[in-house]
């Protein structure tokens, strides 16, 4: 057995370009898929869990995330189960509004800011799909 230990992945670098969208080493990042939360939305269940559209390939996770009521739309993340360290699921009810559930894994990278005096460390984590 090896005593040698990988090293840690390098910081994916996020900034926002001139038009104002979040972009990434590895792409354009989705900042603008959101969970709704419905009570009595279907007759067997007490509330589902709603995307109005299936989340994009790179979300951001963790510091940047607001807390919002669950009545009034909630941040996706809200529903990610930490599966390992670095590795994130995601489970719906619906994707649109009466569509079938859905259910996403994906691998969390750690990532910093540029910002206009260079990079910035982050708690952040960009989620990368598929894992």
């Amino acid at each position: 057995m090896s005593s040698e230990m990988t090293s840690p992945p390098e910081p994916v670098e996020v900034w926002i370009d001139e038009s104002g969208r979040l972009m990434s080493d590895l792409g354009s990042v989705d900042t603008q898929c959101h969970a709704t939360v419905r009570a009595g939305h279907c007759p067997q269940r007490p509330q589902c869990v709603l995307l109005h559209r299936a989340p994009g390939p790179r979300l951001l996770f963790g510091e940047l995330m607001s807390e919002l009521d669950d009545e009034a739309g909630i941040y996706l993340e809200t529903h990610a189960k930490q599966l390992d360290a670095d590795l994130i699921s995601i489970t719906v009810d619906h994707v649109g509004p009466d569509g079938p559930g859905g259910s996403w894994r994906y691998r969390l990278l750690p990532m910093r800011w540029k910002t206009a005096e260079g990079w910035r460390a982050t708690d952040a984590r960009l989620a990368v799909w598929p894992d």
